[in-house]
């Protein structure tokens, strides 16, 4: 472990205390997670009322498919990476850490740019009603067009769990969320932005929090300072990243 990196080797020392003191983090952060999703609906429920509450729920589904991928995909990175930290395998950890990136980006990519497009088409074929798939079609396009910021949300998270830091992610999520209810305040109820300024609010949160983030985990943890020669893309690498995220996701 590096002077300045908050990463811990769990192959060393307690086991039992490594899982309780890595964990923790894990529980409050699924707690938070809710808070997050609560707060979202409290907003758009009470300032925009039924319909436009309506209007976000009909386009539940399609995003939680969407943002499962993104976590299948993160999950199967951090698998990979924490495997190499773990074997002390270094410059395959870093390979990993840079295609995952890759992956990661182009997968969020790709999403980003179909989704608007195939919104509302989507929307009709999932029968939502006429009075709501306008404010669902906008709601989604706008959601599901920032997959890209949530794609790199949870890679980093993940890349930073392998690595044994759980508190990392835990802080940035508590910032996130309360980002994220200062947003939909403003958005929702100071500038009436209506249903896409909720949309805007949550992918705004996502997208700053993951630059935060990862500038912030490149800069303390030595594991994951890239040099030079990590920056080429192994289609070997991809492929295994792809491979075992998509299983993880597929559920």
């Amino acid at each position: 472990m590096t002077k300045k990196s908050r990463t811990t080797d769990m192959t060393q020392g307690s086991e039992m205390r490594h899982i309780i003191m890595f964990s923790l983090p894990l529980l409050a952060g699924n707690l938070l997670q809710q808070t997050y999703n609560i707060v979202d609906t409290m907003v758009v429920g009470r300032y925009l009322g039924d319909d436009a509450l309506a209007a976000v729920g009909a386009t539940g589904s399609i995003t939680y498919l969407f943002y499962t991928l993104c976590i299948g995909l993160s999950v199967g990175a951090g698998i990979i990476v924490a495997q190499y930290f773990g074997a002390g395998r270094q410059k395959a950890l870093r390979s990993a850490v840079f295609n995952s990136a890759l992956v990661t980006a182009i997968f969020g990519i790709v999403i980003s740019l179909l989704s608007v497009p195939a919104a509302r088409p989507i929307l009709e074929l999932l029968k939502v009603p006429d009075k709501l798939i306008g404010d669902s079609a906008a709601y989604m396009q706008i959601a599901c067009g920032g997959t890209i910021a949530v794609a790199a949300y949870n890679w980093i998270n993940a890349i930073m769990r392998a690595l044994g830091d759980s508190k990392t992610p835990l802080i940035f999520l508590g910032a996130a969320s309360l980002l994220n209810a200062l947003l939909d305040l403003l958005f929702v109820v100071v500038f009436k932005f209506g249903i896409a300024g909720a949309a805007w609010a949550t992918v705004l949160t996502q997208a700053l929090s993951a630059i935060s983030c990862i500038v912030y985990c490149f800069a303390v943890s030595g594991e994951i300072k890239l040099t030079a020669d990590d920056l080429h893309a192994d289609k070997d690498m991809m492929s295994r990243c792809v491979k075992t995220g998509v299983p993880v996701a597929a559920p």
